[in-house]
């Protein structure tokens, strides 16, 4: 689907109505490091990956990984749909708030030391992701990471989840597919591993100085 795709519009105003209407009840659901095995390791990692700068939390939700990384002295950026997630992720983090669409980033290029993605193209068909992971590498600095969680499988398509009423769409990719993808956008050190939680994998990748972007070599290349 295209950005401009009226089905990719209808999915987006579908999950923000979701995330709206239920975000106290997600909040609630989602508000532990404790509830998601793995997941603090993940941001400890990510933390340590990332030279200094500012971090953009990328569908940061209710805040739960937004407050990690401020606690770990990171200036952080909150992003998401939803403005009522980003209600209690002001009051629980106190940190910059940022409604957005992660297909069309609000940014100028390169103004993150990082991104982080905690399963946020979970909610985006799989036919937008190329254009996802464009955006990230554009808000990325040189040098900068980025680290985007996923569930493993090839379902796609509306259903309810664990932790909501509402139904969303989701979107699961084979890892491998989508390190594939992360190169072919320009990332290097691109690499990934399993999650402690059931399913779900991680995806690691810098932005390398230099023109490696697509067809951005120097002159004469092939």
């Amino acid at each position: 689907m295209h950005v401009d795709d009226p089905r990719l519009t209808a999915i987006t105003a579908a999950t923000r109505q979701a995330y709206d209407e239920n975000a106290a009840q997600y909040a609630r659901a989602t508000d532990k490091l404790e509830y998601f095995p793995g997941i603090e390791e993940e941001l400890e990692r990510f933390r340590t990956m990332v030279p200094s700068g500012r971090v953009l939390d990328l569908g940061c939700g209710a805040g739960r990984d937004t407050r990690h990384l401020i606690s770990g002295g990171r200036d952080v950026v909150s992003g998401d749909l939803s403005s009522e997630l980003l209600k209690i992720t002001g009051r629980e983090a106190g940190t910059k708030l940022v409604q957005l669409d992660l297909l069309a980033l609000p940014f100028r290029d390169g103004a993150f030391a990082g991104v982080w993605a905690s399963g946020s193209l979970l909610h985006v068909p799989s036919t937008a992701h190329p254009q996802a992971l464009n955006e990230i590498y554009r808000v990325l600095s040189d040098g900068g990471a980025t680290a985007i969680s996923l569930r493993d499988g090839e379902a796609e398509g509306w259903r309810l989840g664990e932790r909501m009423n509402s139904k969303r769409w989701f979107t699961l990719r084979h890892p491998d597919q989508v390190a594939q993808e992360m190169e072919s956008t320009g990332f290097t050190s691109v690499s990934w591993a399993y999650c402690g939680r059931r399913n779900w994998f991680i995806v690691e990748a810098i932005k390398t100085c230099g023109p490696t972007h697509r067809d951005e070599g120097p002159a004469g290349s092939a």
